[in-house]
């Protein structure tokens, strides 16, 4: 897995946790929210390119 910085307009950076899946890179942690942005109070949870809500990604997770 691989963390990816973006410094954004507002000053904030968000990071991105993907991986290379098959030669393709997709948004995906399962130890924690793929996309996060402090400032902006932002937790996004996905696997494998699936975005999914936090109850479904915790339930899901285990089997990543």
């Amino acid at each position: 897995m691989k963390k990816y910085r973006k410094d954004e307009e507002d000053g904030s950076i968000t990071y991105v946790y993907a991986d290379d899946c098959g030669g393709q890179v997709k948004t995906h942690n399962n130890k924690g929210p793929a996309i996060v942005n402090k400032k902006q109070d932002i937790k996004e949870y996905y696997l494998y390119g699936v975005k999914l809500n936090k109850d479904d990604w915790e339930k899901k997770r285990k089997f990543s």
